[in-house]
């Protein structure tokens, strides 16, 4: 059952800026830590400059629950109320009736591209959307066929809600050759346990057509399954780089791998 909350605020003259980018940062943390929450807007009252709404949407109890027991929060509301005039007015409200909460799918689609910034330019203009800056990302072990070895990744991610798109500078003669430029590669989903999942697709009889290591022979950090009888891969990636994922698209420039 999906829960709505939603906290007014009366803002001091004069911070409404500062406010603004606290409530910016707030929601860069909770979209890259909370996949419990579904819904997170902050709007400006079209009569009222000096009022702001914050409509945020849980997925369920215990989602509602981890957010109000971040660490982030906690040290987000005494900065939120200094610039307040009055504490938020918060209320919470509760569906009439329960409905189903549907399952996340994927997060980002990629797609090889034989030149990175024309590709950029034409999916800006085609669908009208952002696309962050490109990052290059050092491989210390990609193993495809077998043998490994360091590699690179140069990619931008589409600065949209997902599934963003992902399109990757074609490069070598593996599975980001131009070889597989000009259709979808694969459909990336987050992976919780990267090494479970590694023994569920061996048990599975499922191909990997890439692994990505932090060293030969440890536990990927991300990998691309081999088509399947549609022709489709999937890149599962380890949890552990959402946050900087989300930064990626929040911010337009990716911090760095994250744990690495």
């Amino acid at each position: 059952m999906t829960i709505t909350a939603t906290a007014r605020q009366i803002i001091k003259p004069g911070t409404e800026s500062h406010l603004d980018a606290l409530m910016a940062q707030l929601e860069r943390d909770i979209r890259a830590n909370e996949p419990g929450c579904l819904r997170f807007d902050y709007v400006v009252s079209a009569d009222r400059p000096g009022e702001r709404l914050v409509i945020e949407e849980y997925a369920d109890e215990n989602a509602l629950e981890a957010h109000k027991h971040t660490d982030y929060l906690a040290a987000f509301i005494p900065r939120l109320l200094e610039c307040l005039e009055e504490p938020p007015a918060v209320e919470v409200y509760r569906p009439a009736e329960a409905k189903p909460v549907l399952p996340a799918s994927c997060f980002h689609i990629g797609v090889v591209v034989p030149d990175l910034a024309k590709a950029v330019e034409q999916y800006a203009e085609w669908f009208g959307i952002e696309f962050a800056e490109p990052a290059t990302f050092e491989i210390p072990y990609l193993e495809q066929g077998g043998t490994g070895a360091p590699g690179k990744m140069t990619a931008a991610f589409s600065r949209t809600t997902e599934p963003q798109y992902e399109l990757i500078q074609a490069d070598g003669d593996g599975i980001m050759s131009v070889e597989h430029a000009g259709k979808v590669l694969y459909y990336g989903v987050w992976e919780p346990d990267m090494a479970a999942r590694v023994a569920w697709l061996e048990a599975s009889g499922i191909g990997v057509d890439a692994y990505f290591r932090p060293a030969e022979g440890e536990t990927p950090f991300a990998l691309i399954t081999a088509p399947d009888l549609m022709g489709v891969r999937i890149e599962y990636v380890g949890i552990e780089d959402k946050p900087a994922i989300a930064e990626w698209v929040n911010s337009g420039r990716y911090p760095g791998l994250q744990g690495r």
